[in-house]
């Protein structure tokens, strides 16, 4: 599933990069240079659009192995899509320096409506997880934004989401590893 990796690899840079900066790690700016948050939420528009943009390319132009009438292709684009434009959005907002309230609410749909997709999983045990985790990772971003929890454990939450979720499932499919 090589355009799927490329989604995990970017989306993961992009989380690891929100990581850092919730966590404190280059977040201040240096004297006379604008925001750190400036590239953070470049990042993070184009990791959004390249999510979006897979999502095209897999219905279109490269169906999924087993699809045979392109409903599988559909669904995962359709998940690729509330990803990919949660990520647009987050960035565009801190470009703008927006109020993150308005993310925080988009964050509950993008949290609770793709556990509908676990079905599409239902042979991947480690989809199923990654899919949960990010549903727990969404809502805490919806706290974060109304001051319900610390950036620091959002933080926290992000890194282990890049790291677990994003990077480990590329790595283990340029090593060969199968996930079940």
């Amino acid at each position: 599933m090589p355009p799927i990796t490329m989604a995990f690899v970017v989306t993961g840079l992009a989380v690891f990069l929100q990581a850092m900066y919730f966590l404190g790690v280059g977040a201040s700016a240096s004297a006379g240079k604008k925001s750190p948050i400036l590239g953070v939420g470049y990042v993070s528009v184009i990791a959004g659009v390249i999510d979006l943009v897979v999502g095209v390319y897999i219905t279109m132009g490269r169906p999924l192995d087993s699809d045979t009438d392109g409903t599988s292709s559909l669904l995962l684009a359709g998940l690729l899509s509330f990803y990919g434009m949660f990520f647009v959005a987050l960035g565009l907002t801190e470009i703008l320096d927006l109020d993150l309230r308005v993310i925080g609410n988009m964050a509950i749909p993008t949290a609770i409506l793709p556990l509908a997709w676990i079905h599409f999983f239902s042979g991947s045990t480690t989809f199923i997880l990654i899919l949960i985790w990010w549903a727990i990772t969404f809502l805490a971003i919806a706290l974060t934004t109304y001051g319900k929890m610390q950036g620091k454990v959002l933080g926290i939450i992000l890194m282990i989401t890049s790291l677990l979720t994003f990077f480990l499932v590329p790595v283990a499919w340029a090593l060969g590893i199968t996930l079940s």
